[in-house]
Order: structure tokens, then sequence, then C-alpha cells
């Protein structure tokens, strides 16, 4: 894709304290491409894979500060602000780097008791010495101001976006399919599929979504969910999907890549996107209801934060199993053809929603 016309070009550094796989990784990866299609020299590390117990964090550390010590940016912007990332990023400032610390999430929102604490406090004195801090939702700028307490004149936004390349309403290609995904699809007798795309970790709310589907198997015995992604949790989830008795029905592909994730969703009759109503999904900017959207699929999703203001792209539903469950049917039976909003999808571009950060990095 040929860039951008832009005022000049800025050599960027683009880290993701929080390991492969994650939502906050695949936001740093399509941000580090957003600005290089700009026509910036970009620097986009991989990070190390999402293992348990945080030791991916850990290693991280030391592996970001080696893999950058001997360059030299311009720009250093980090997704969540995890000690994870601080040594390269301090060291690049000492160089003369201007810093950004993009906020995607309040994580420690999804801990509990002192673990809450600890977590809170690790993250808690970065955002502040960062030259800019970015976040997605406007609700999240509120609790960025209040808990890190930053300069509401360094705070920035950078929308979500979805990446079109790959997530379209393009036809799925066979060999983009996982496994289980490909057996679904291709069965000989074609049953309904619901398709839950998450990384399968501590914020993830796929366990209200398994009552909610156990309730929708009890009415449609035929109907499958595809569980798209891995993560340190998906073991305690199969063993909820035995435990509810519908184990056989639903299907956990392991960890895939973005290719297979919108391959999935492709495959898939309804997408799901449930999250609680609790205060840290208050400020969510969902990148797969972004994603589904894009590939023209219909979406059922709780009215929780952003979600409630696509009541014309989405179905809604209260944030209980119950609810989700009655909304998901209602979609399965409806002839009705999935809204596909060409205006919020052109809205969604990476590429739009990183410039009004693009500007203020090229100010000076």
């Amino acid at each position: 894709m040929k860039a951008l016309n832009t005022p000049k070009h800025l050599s960027m550094l683009i880290l993701s304290a929080k390991g492969w796989g994650t939502g906050s990784a695949l936001r740093a990866f399509y941000i580090a491409e957003a600005f290089e299609k700009r026509g910036h020299r970009v620097t986009f590390i991989k990070p190390l894979p999402t293992l348990p117990l945080w030791i991916d964090m850990a290693l991280s550390m030391p592996y970001y500060f080696w893999k950058t010590f001997l360059t030299r940016h311009q720009v250093v912007f980090a997704v969540k602000p995890y000690p994870t990332v601080i040594p390269a990023m301090l060291w690049q400032k000492i160089l003369g780097a201007k810093t950004v610390i993009d906020i995607d999430d309040l994580d420690f929102a999804y801990s509990h008791g002192l673990f809450k604490k600890i977590h809170a406090a690790i993250q808690k004195p970065w955002p502040r010495r960062a030259d800019w801090v970015t976040y997605h939702n406007p609700k999240l700028r509120d609790s960025i101001l209040d808990f890190f307490q930053v300069d509401p004149a360094r705070t920035i936004q950078v929308s979500q976006g979805v990446n079109e390349a790959i997530f379209n309403k393009r036809p799925v290609k066979p060999e983009d399919l996982p496994s289980k995904a490909a057996a679904l699809l291709n069965a000989k007798k074609r049953k309904p599929i619901l398709v839950f795309t998450a990384h399968l970790n501590v914020a993830c709310d796929l366990d209200p979504a398994l009552h909610a589907f156990k309730k929708v198997h009890h009415d449609m015995p035929d109907v499958q969910l595809l569980v798209a992604g891995g993560g340190p949790d998906e073991g305690r989830f199969k063993k909820m999907a035995q435990e509810l008795q519908v184990g056989p029905s639903v299907h956990f592909t392991g960890m895939l890549t973005t290719t297979q994730v919108a391959a999935c969703v492709k495959s898939a009759d309804v997408s799901l996107v449930y999250y609680a109503d609790v205060p840290a999904n208050h400020h969510r900017a969902s990148m797969k209801l972004r994603e589904a959207l894009a590939c023209g699929k219909p979406v059922v999703a709780t009215s929780v934060g952003e979600s409630a203001q696509l009541k014309d792209q989405v179905t809604l539903s209260d944030a209980n199993p119950t609810s989700f469950a009655k909304a998901i049917l209602k979609t399965l039976r409806s002839k009705k053809a999935a809204a596909r909003s060409s205006q919020w999808v052109h809205r969604w571009q990476w590429e739009k929603c990183v410039q009004p950060l693009e500007k203020e990095l090229l100010k000076k």
C-alpha cells in the first residue's frame, strides 16, 4: 500500500508490554503497521510468546532492553505501562526520544486483594513520566487522569481500529481455517456455528458466555460454539464446558494467527462479544467487535461500554447469560442480513486512528 504523505519521517520503536497473542500486542502491531504505511521508519519488536505465571513478562524486560540498546529512535511507543518495557523506553529517552505510553485497559481492575494492589503499584509510576499517554476509549481517559495522575494536556486518543486487509467480507480461504473450524464448516450436516474470539485469560468473559451457550444448546441442540484463541485459562474453560455438559459442542482451537482468527469469524453464523457489567469493562473498545462487523457477520453483544453505541449494527442484550442466550437464539432464527456500516468501518482504519498522535509527534 502506498504511504500517505507526511511532513517528515520519524524513526519509531513500538513495543508491547504483554506477550504475543494478546489484544494489546495486536494493538501495538497494528499501530506500528499504520505508522509505517504513513511513511515513517518503524521498528516493531515482536513480543515473546505468552507464558504462564507472567514468565514472558519477566523475560521481556532484558529482551527488549538488549534488542534496543544499540539502536536509536526519535519516538518510543509502548502499549501498557508495565516495567517490562520501561528500561528500553528510558534508555531511548536518555538518547533523546519522545516517549508514549498507551493505556488500553485498567489491567489491575481484573485482579483482587493483595495482587490487585501490587498490580496497580507496578503500573502507576510510569504514565506520568511519558511525554504523551494515549487511550482508545474516551471513558478510559477519566481513569487515566484520576489513577495515573497524568496531565490532561498530554493525553491523546488513538482509537481502536480494524485491519480490513484481513477482516473483510471476502470468502474464507480453506487453507486459513484451523482444523477445528474446518471440521465444523465442512461437516456433512452443516450445523449453526457461533464464534467467540479471545485471548483466554483473566480479562476474558467466556465463563458467562458458556452458561449462555448451555441455554442456547438446550433450545437448539445442533448449535456449535467455536472458541477461537488460546491462553493461560484455556484448560479451565475446557473443564467448565464439560461440567456444563456442553463439552462435545464447544470446540477450542488453541492459539491462532490473526489470519486464522479472521477465517474462524468468516466461517461462523454469529459472532459473540460478551463483556460483564463491571467497571473494568465500561471503558472497553472492542477489537473483536470491529473485526466481526468488518467481516459482515451478525454480532450479539452485551450492552456494556462502547457496545451500546453500536445498537444499529449489533444485537444487544443485558449482561447476564439468560438475556444473552435469548439474543443469540433471536439472531440465529432471524433471516435478516447482518448490518455492516461502511461509515463505521471506514472510521476504524488504523491509518486514521494514529493521525492525532502523529500530528503531535511532528510538531517539534
